[in-house]
């Protein structure tokens, strides 16, 4: 199967952008709150957070949801401190997994039940991607090898193991993408498993994927550099147009920073607005998805992100993001932002 890779570079010519993308909608903050690791969106409904929360005195880590009231409740919990990278949460809410900071240890979440798994060696996990560890649909996950269950119910069972230990993968719902030293290669869902390999293609050379997500119905691939970012769409039909050129991001990427990689879920992209003679000052936001692309003014003048995880809810009502206000005074360093639009009202 032939892939055409449509790709996006900060030289590339200016395209027309919408009106709406011309009208940053406001946002408003909902809650500010210190929480340590990296949260996550984690809901079916209602938007809600999870993160991690390690207890020293116990030594044990709990998985703590924070509704979008502000009200927090434990979930569940491990031994020893977490990996707080690996924090992974299925788009229905349903399923979550998380492992301990040595990766001795997995946690896992379905509903109300939980289970623990131990690995018998030791295993250098990279979780650089939302979907890099559980799958959207919360049916897959890639692991070194099969761990064994040493607590609760056996949830692995119903859990389609992709084996990998050394490779980024980057999970969809009925494929996923693996970035190797080669090149990409695309798998389909076979006989249970990720056997059969559908296609495989180049990436630009001195780069690597460090993410691929889903917006508005295209697999948009994050390329980073020594020195700069690339990003490109996978299509599937040879000489598709450049949907991202047709967006409009190409001029946004003039008139900002070109943003290290663009994140999100549930269909919709995030990425941040940068100041143009200061790399970490972020001024607004960007969303992406079948309707092309929406700016964003925020609360404050600007914010210096501390990691590029930009989280849009289902219904693009929502963003959650992480980081410092200019002049901000005290340790708050997560928000939870609400979109000020008709449609959200």
């Amino acid at each position: 199967m032939l892939v055409c890779l449509a790709s996006i570079f900060v030289t590339g010519l200016a395209s027309n952008i919408s009106r709406a993308a011309e009208a940053p909608i406001e946002l408003k903050i909902v809650w500010s709150a210190p929480l340590p690791g990296i949260p996550r969106l984690c809901y079916d409904k209602v938007p809600a957070i999870i993160y991690t929360r390690y207890d020293l005195a116990r030594k044990t880590t709990s998985i703590v949801k924070r509704e979008l009231n502000g009200e927090e409740r434990i979930l569940g919990e491990f031994p020893g401190s977490p990996n707080e990278r690996s924090l992974s949460c299925s788009q229905d809410g349903q399923t979550i997994a998380a492992l301990d900071a040595q990766n001795s240890t997995l946690f896992l979440m379905r509903g109300a039940e939980t289970a623990l798994y131990r690995f018998s060696r030791f295993w250098a996990f990279s979780n650089v991607g939302r979907y890099s560890f559980l799958s959207p649909d919360g049916k897959s996950i890639t692991l070194a090898e099969t761990p064994s269950l040493i607590s609760g119910a056996n949830l692995l069972r119903d859990i389609t193991i992709f084996p990998n230990g050394t490779s980024n993968v980057f999970f969809m719902n009925d494929y996923l993408y693996v970035d190797l030293q080669e090149g990409m290669q695309k798998y389909a869902a076979a006989d249970g498993g990720w056997a059969e390999r559908v296609a495989k293609f180049k990436r630009p050379t001195g780069f690597d994927a460090s993410e691929i997500i889903r917006c508005g119905g295209h697999d948009v691939v994050s390329l980073v550099g020594s020195e700069s970012s690339r990003y490109m769409v996978i299509a599937d039909v040879p000489g598709s147009q450049d949907w991202l050129g047709q967006t409009g991001i190409r001029k946004l990427f003039r008139k900002h920073n070109t943003p290290v990689l663009i994140s999100g879920g549930y269909g919709t992209c995030g990425f941040p607005l940068l100041d143009h003679k200061r790399w970490n000052a972020t001024i607004g936001l960007a969303s992406l998805d079948a309707s092309g692309v929406q700016t964003y003014s925020l609360p404050y003048p600007e914010i210096r992100l501390i990691n590029d995880d930009i989280s849009f809810s289902k219904d693009g009502c929502f963003v959650l993001i992480q980081g410092f206000w200019l002049g901000q005074q005290g340790p708050d360093n997560t928000h939870l932002l609400a979109v000020q639009s008709q449609r959200c009202q």
